[in-house]
């Protein structure tokens, strides 16, 4: 099985000039922890987790640009890449998502909430031809 099997790619995606509560807002409302951030022309520039808000929440103001807290050091995969290359980057690492990039422009995310899916939800793989 490829990450393109279990990734999610319907995204919630900022952009670097929203802002802190921005992202806080987006995962509340959609009970996420991860929000990737995005340029204008889609292509991955950053991460957002709720980790790094909640560490942030009282030392930084609300209205603080996400180009000023967000990670930029962040490891990306393909939906072309093996599920499980992705699970022990993910183990190894201690990374709670990984984005998905294809041909330099953001296309999913897979996060630990979809491998533990996949462990109780199994899915049917692929077809060939």
């Amino acid at each position: 099985m490829l990450v393109a099997d279990l990734m999610t790619s319907q995204l919630r995606c900022l952009k670097e000039t929203d802002c802190l509560g921005d992202a806080l807002a987006a995962m509340q409302e959609l009970f996420i922890r991860h929000v990737p951030v995005v340029d204008d022309e889609g292509h991955l520039s950053g991460l957002v987790t709720q980790r790094d808000l909640l560490a942030l929440e009282h030392k930084k103001d609300a209205g603080t640009a996400l180009r000023e807290i967000m990670r930029t050091d962040v490891a990306t995969v393909t939906p072309d890449t093996p599920l499980r290359a992705a699970a022990e980057t993910m183990i190894f690492h201690k990374y709670g998502c990984l984005p998905v990039v294809a041909d330099g422009e953001l296309v999913g995310i897979i996060t630990e909430t979809d491998f533990l899916k996949l462990a109780i939800f199994p899915i049917a793989p692929r077809r060939e031809g």
